[in-house]
């Protein structure tokens, strides 16, 4: 090439800060490009069906995701880098300082990525301030981890990775900054403006006046394709930023469907129980259950609620399980009431949703949130104006998400912890294994004599990461997929059974009612936006001497804010409540039920076999799960009035709920 054209070329080529800073993007770029098909390899079984069309079309979506992330993070350092007398070029420091950065945010970009991977293959969506949930215990959250994945692999990886990167980084740092050339301050300054201009293009995502959202990645029917178009990082940041921004009234406009009224009205309609009477039916569902108006038990029935950790139905055994593994759980079923349809209201703990009979909330957990304003109300205090007393038994940390704090302040009297069983009983941090629980449980029940009680016990074994008191328990092998969660469901059911062995001995359990029911589900791997078996949990009441000693079934849709109700109904006294939940065993046969189901910012429905899923302003799916039980259809353009119908439902529920917990409506009595 003549000295000319080369002249002219030099004189319109970027000044080398700007060409370091596109270099260092498009490697950046490559990276977490890689670190995406790592994604879809780890979790290569969901993509059997999507076509390659599809998933490549995921990946050109998460680029834009990608660059949006790392605008955010180059933006502030290209802006110093460009700093008259501060420079890039023309101080070392300023490199040392922004190499430093670079890397620092880099790897912590790509350690995020890393741990987007399983969070994934645990909880079904990418990362998001549910991650952040218990960083207030750190020692518990790194034993977790520790215990149940390859950490050291995956630090290896992540370091020699970053290693590679920073090496390659340097490399062209040298290249670029080896000869030193002149740059005119006009080039520099339209350089910088271009550069500049096209970072905060990147982190908007988008030319259009609004930024892009997560809604982009909602593109195909393929819920994998979806969730392998978003970044991890970015739905963390915007999770948390949404939560920590996000005031009063943006939460309240966001959930606003219908006039507060009528919203209520239609919550009331779908609760209402002709042997009920409403109490302010203008402003809550406050009201009083009149279950039998003919006659009254002799006697207070105790009521004992067992939280089952993790027990999903499809490895129930009584429910149709393969594997099953539960063969105690199906014994107590042939002298039971079982619940063949009943879901848990989200994918955490359903404490809430259990003992408040309160619907799970797209945000942060309940139990961690500093409110009393009336709406929440407990069977501990529901029961304690009959004169019942109570006691939780849990083998694990009580100020776990705050679990002693919330239920304290809603009635609940005495406390088991794992402070409280002896040092050599506690399996590693997580806890005491679940027979030693139940051993327990079963002694402080017994000191109630004839005082009737309300008995509340937590397992915990069937949690990551998977502790076995003893190797005997470990009947199925590491080739069997989920082979550490069905040894410990197996130890778990072997642990209930010891525990009904013992309790049948005593006196209180001819007078005692018993709850079984998991306290939510566990994430596996489905082609579904929102899989329905992933909420499908056990449930079981238990009292022969009370209920009869002849199996039942129901197969009415229900949810674990039926459950108090339901206990109601068999308690057979007049009782106040505000219970977001019915009596199912005195609702007419052609009542097929109803469920609310919340994943995070999904909303599920389920109604009957009808099956509603939304996210809400982005997607909406409809399924027939009778016919098509594995969500492979998406029948919404088919039925539009049907989906109507059924989003009136679903919305009332998600907006009243909202409205009461957010907007501090109290329920009077």
């Amino acid at each position: 090439m003549s000295r000319q054209p080369r002249k002219i070329l030099d004189s319109l080529s970027p000044p080398p800060t700007v060409l370091f800073f596109f270099s260092i993007f498009v490697l950046s770029m490559v990276y977490l490009t890689v670190l995406r098909f790592g994604f879809l390899l780890r979790h290569q079984g969901l993509a059997v069906d999507i076509p390659l069309s599809t998933l490549f079309e995921s990946f050109v979506i998460g680029a834009r995701f990608d660059m949006v992330v790392l605008s955010y993070l180059l933006i502030p350092l290209f802006i110093l880098s460009n700093i008259p007398f501060l420079s890039f070029e023309r101080l070392k420091i300023t490199r040392m300082v922004i190499l430093t950065l670079f890397f620092f945010g880099t790897g912590l970009i790509f350690f995020l990525s890393l741990v987007d991977i399983e969070y994934f293959g645990e909880f079904g969506t990418r990362l998001s301030l549910w991650a952040l949930e218990y960083t207030d215990h750190p020692d518990m959250m790194w034993y977790s981890i520790r215990s149940g994945y390859p950490v050291a692999l995956y630090l290896l990886l992540w370091g020699a990775a970053l290693l590679v990167f920073a090496l390659m980084v340097l490399k062209i740092k040298k290249g670029i900054f080896l000869i030193k050339r002149k740059v005119g301050i006009l080039r520099h300054l339209v350089y910088f403006m271009l550069g500049l201009a096209l970072l905060v293009l990147g982190a908007r995502g988008r030319t259009r006046l609004a930024p892009i959202d997560w809604g982009l990645a909602y593109f195909s029917q393929y819920g994998f394709a979806n969730q392998l178009a978003l970044n991890g990082v970015y739905t963390l940041s915007k999770s948390w930023w949404e939560d920590s921004h996000e005031n009063r009234n943006e939460l309240l406009e966001k959930y606003h469907f219908y006039p507060s009224s009528q919203a209520l009205s239609e919550v009331q309609k779908l609760l209402f129980n002709p042997r009920e009477i409403m109490t302010d039916s203008l402003h809550s569902l406050a009201r009083w259950y009149y279950p039998n108006l003919n006659s009254q038990p002799n006697k207070d029935y105790n009521v004992v609620i067992v939280f089952l950790e993790s027990w999903l139905s499809k490895y129930v055994g009584t429910l149709g399980g393969k594997p099953a593994v539960t063969p105690h759980f199906d014994s107590l079923a042939q002298q039971g009431i079982l619940f063949d349809r009943f879901y848990a209201t989200g994918t955490h703990r359903g404490v809430v949703s259990i003992l408040c009979s309160f619907p799970s909330q797209t945000g942060r957990s309940l139990m961690r949130k500093y409110t009393d304003n009336g709406v929440l109300e407990s069977i501990a205090e529901i029961l304690k104006e009959k004169d019942y007393s109570n006691v939780l038994v849990y083998g694990g940390d009580l100020q776990f998400d705050n679990m002693e704090g919330f239920l304290r302040i809603r009635g609940f009297e005495r406390f088991i912890g794992e402070g409280d069983f002896p040092e050599e009983e506690r399996l590693g941090k997580w806890g005491v294994p679940d027979h030693l629980v139940f051993r327990r449980a079963n002694r402080e029940f017994a000191k109630f004599g004839d005082k009737p009680f309300l008995g509340v016990i937590v397992t915990l074994s069937n949690h990551e990461p998977f502790l076995l008191p003893d190797d005997g328990f470990k009947i199925f092998s590491p080739e069997v997929p989920q082979w550490e969660y069905l040894n410990t469901f197996h130890y778990s059911d072997w642990a209930l059974g010891q525990f009904f062995h013992s309790a049948e001995k005593q006196p209180y359990f001819q007078n005692t009612i018993f709850v079984l029911v998991a306290d939510h589900g566990r994430f596996m791997e489905s082609q579904t936006e929102l899989p329905a078996d992933r909420f499908h949990i056990a449930c079981l009441f238990y009292a022969p001497d009370i209920l009869g000693s002849f199996p039942r079934r129901i197969s009415t849709v229900a949810s674990q804010t039926d459950l108090i109700p339901t206990i109601l109904g068999i308690l057979g006294k007049p009782a106040f409540h505000k219970s977001w939940g019915r009596d199912i065993l005195s609702l007419p046969p052609e009542d097929k039920g109803f469920a609310l189901m919340i994943d995070g910012p999904t909303v599920g429905w389920m109604d009957g076999y009808d099956f509603l899923v939304e996210r809400i302003g982005v997607s909406t799916l409809f399924y027939d799960t009778y016919k098509d039980p594995n969500q492979a259809h998406d029948l919404s353009s088919r039925n539009p009035d049907k989906v109507k119908k059924l989003q009136i439902k679903e919305r009332s529920f998600l907006q009243l709920s909202t409205e009461m917990m957010v907007g501090e409506k109290a329920l009077a009595k």
